[in-house]
């Protein structure tokens, strides 16, 4: 009787494919589950997120639902772990959310149905209601009376309590820990971001490799090719803090960290290129199962995020007369960079006039062409929401009641076209990477760079 590989990998025989899939990284799982329509079946059970979330609660479908509900995505080295399919000792569940209501509901839950108690920090409250309610207040006379009793003096990395403050200073307004009342190596971080969870996330990462995030159904890694494929990490910010000592926990765990340089050896079909996209060719995008999640209360429609993009300097460019070329200066890390446009429904910040958009947007503003083709659609098509809303017998496709007029379902089409039509032709791309056009004749340090093919991901 022959035996086949179908044979070896049937879900029926869980002790053959789990020692097979045990020794393949994830690009080479993912290489071996393409080659067959049979073998997708595998995708769901070799990564499994009710089972990862396990680890922290008892209720992952229950504690899904909340995530599609109040649009939180986890991030941090759990995300990292999920795709890797590996287990690291003495890590937390990071929660990215915004807005008060989603942050108040996730703590209930943790209390009320999954056996944890709130551990604050020493300036917050110790009731974590108050804390989520006060938690601008409270950090901001924290931080106040450590300046005037330390002055300059006060190195806020000298202990968790006042990094924390000071941490929640940037992109973040709040962070809340949560430690489970049976088990207390269950920790359970909620983060509260500004405008949308995304923003925490690429304001704050000090490395390329920790770029990896879940929401409830769709897992995404934003430089999946260097992180799974060549343990590489590269630095997107100066070292500050614990970002220290989170470098070398990850060079325990078998990560290279890098400088860009002026190049780095892939030169066509980079995934470090100045402008991206969540969900891109460069992303991996791993569907999850749903089954059992609540899907009836989701607040956020997904392409919001898969629409948000941003954009990454690496280097600096100007041409010299003198060796008659264009010179590169590298920069010391790749800097992230892109605008938050907050939403006309957020009371606290003020949307870009006239309103167009009912969700906020992460938007990359390092390609300038980008920007000023959005703003030129949202000028034209609010002046023309205002014309429909006027006349009672014109209703809008996405027209909800008077004085609304969003065109959120539009952006992904204006994406669409802005990438194909208009963006190749934007002078980031011609004149600072040329690398990027698939050029071979790139010489660094006087040797020729070869292309690389393979690095799109969604080619696997």
């Amino acid at each position: 009787m022959n035996i086949h590989l179908l044979d070896l990998l049937s879900p029926s025989q869980p002790i053959l494919y789990t020692s097979i899939f045990s020794f393949l990284d994830p690009p080479d799982i993912v290489r071996l589950l393409a080659t067959c329509k049979a073998l997708q079946l595998f995708k769901y059970e070799l990564w499994n997120i009710n089972r990862s979330l396990r680890r922290f609660v008892d209720d992952p479908l229950a504690f899904r639902t909340l995530m599609a509900r109040h649009n939180a995505l986890v991030s941090g080295s759990h995300a990292l772990q999920f795709l890797a399919r590996v287990k690291w000792p003495d890590s937390d569940l990071d929660v990215y959310i915004t807005g008060e209501e989603g942050l108040l509901e996730f703590a209930n839950h943790l209390v009320q149905k999954e056996g944890y108690s709130y551990s604050p920090y020493s300036w917050q409250s110790k009731e974590s209601r108050t804390a989520i309610v006060s938690r601008n207040s409270e950090r901001e006379n924290f931080v106040k009376e450590i300046f005037e009793s330390a002055g300059s003096d006060w190195d806020p990395t000298d202990d968790a309590s006042s990094e924390a403050a000071l941490y929640t200073t940037t992109e973040i307004d709040g962070v809340f820990n949560f430690v489970h009342d049976t088990y207390p190596n269950r920790k359970i971080q909620l983060i509260s971001a500004k405008g949308i969870p995304l923003n925490a996330i690429l304001a704050d990462y000090y490395a390329s490799h920790i770029f990896n995030i879940f929401t409830w159904n769709r897992a995404y890694s934003f430089f999946p090719y260097h992180t799974f494929g060549e343990k590489h990490a590269f630095y997107t910010q100066v070292l500050k803090g614990s970002s220290d000592k989170g470098v070398e926990k990850y060079k325990g765990r078998g990560f290279e960290f890098k400088r860009y340089g002026n190049f780095h050896k892939c030169v066509k079909n980079c995934p470090f290129r100045p402008h991206r996209r969540v969900g891109d060719k460069y992303c991996w995008v791993l569907d999850l199962d749903t089954y059992g999640v609540d899907q009836s209360e989701i607040s956020v429609p997904q392409d919001v995020l898969e629409t948000s993009t941003w954009g990454m300097k690496m280097h600096y460019s100007w041409w010299s007369k003198d060796e008659n070329k264009r010179l590169f200066r590298a920069v010391p890390h790749i800097d992230i960079q892109y605008s938050l446009w907050y939403s006309e429904c957020d009371p606290t910040h003020k949307f870009r006039n006239p309103s167009t958009f009912k969700h906020a947007r992460i938007m990359d503003n390092h390609s300038g062409s980008w920007m000023k083709f959005i703003e030129t659609m949202q000028n034209t098509t609010g002046g023309l929401s205002q014309y429909l809303i006027k006349f009672s017998e014109s209703k809008p496709k996405d027209w909800k009641e008077p004085g609304e007029f969003w065109m959120d379902g539009e952006f992904a089409s204006w994406y669409r076209f802005w990438e194909a039509s208009l963006m190749p032709y934007d002078n980031i791309w011609k004149w600072q990477y040329p690398m990027l056009d698939g050029n071979s004749e790139i010489v660094v340090g006087g040797i020729l760079q070869e292309e690389q093919l393979d690095l799109e991901w969604s080619g696997y």
